[in-house]
């Protein structure tokens, strides 16, 4: 399998709330009452907020796609912050990948082409949030070079999740 990525345009609005509703649905609905998943799904994945996030240069989304296939895809927050960083930052918010691409190296490719991005930008820092028991992603960041740096709460539905920070150094080994 070839995976390509493509920076999403505002055509992708219906494509993007498709595909990151039911990968976020997929990932966490084992978790989490039905409720709180359809309460975050509608705030998270509204098509005419994405649609708007989709023109806003702050805000950069990346598909992959296997063939004419959405696989997954990324959304990354330019000019992030955290008070724990003091270099400039690029938040990777969202990293996803549909349930039958799992484990066939589309999130290591959109992974790396997130890494890339961030460094080709100029950014220092990419960090991100991740569920502290999703293990799998947990230990995919860290064999991606990522590290802990500290911890947040993330509100899903009417639920609150602890999750950790990572970051990488993007000026290392460059």
């Amino acid at each position: 399998m070839h995976v390509k990525i493509r920076k999403a345009v505002p055509e992708d609005a219906a494509l993007l709330a498709e595909l990151g509703a039911t990968t976020f649905y997929d990932t966490f609905s084992a978790f989490h009452s039905e409720e709180d998943m359809q309460l975050y799904l509608k705030k998270a994945y509204a098509q005419k907020d994405i649609a708007v996030n989709l023109t806003n240069p702050e805000i950069a989304y990346f598909i992959a796609f296997d063939g004419d296939t959405a696989a997954g895809y990324t959304k990354l927050l330019r000019n992030a912050s955290h008070p724990q960083i003091q270099s400039t930052a690029i938040e990777l918010e969202k990293i996803y990948v549909r349930k039958n691409y799992l484990g066939k190296n589309v999130g290591k490719a959109l992974m790396d082409h997130a890494l890339n991005y961030a460094r080709t930008e100029n950014f220092e820092i990419l960090f991100l949030g991740v569920w502290q028991e999703n293990n799998r992603a947990v230990n995919f960041y860290k064999k991606a070079g990522m590290e802990v740096f500290t911890t947040r709460t993330f509100q899903l539905g009417q639920t609150l999740c602890d999750d950790y920070l990572l970051k990488i150094d993007l000026q290392e080994g460059s």
